[in-house]
């Protein structure tokens, strides 16, 4: 029977195995691809400053819509 010592190691081996194997997959993989990212982005609304009552200004957000187009 193993002791617990040559079973922890054979598991740390497995899973450090395992996390090697992915991650030479994921940079196998990413050589592969060919990234070709565009994004057309259209400002919708602009509120600038805006007096309040009691004399301090405020800000709005601006408003913008972001299309991603596959291509």
């Amino acid at each position: 029977m193993h002791s617990f010592g040559y079973r922890t190691n054979a598991l740390l081996t497995l899973g450090v195995t395992i996390l090697a194997l992915m991650c030479a997959m994921a940079s196998f993989s990413d050589n592969f691809n060919l990234p070709s990212p565009s994004a057309d982005v259209q400002v919708l609304n602009v509120n600038w400053f805006q007096k309040q009552r009691n004399g301090n200004d405020e800000v709005n957000f601006l408003s913008f819509a972001l299309f991603r187009t596959l291509g």
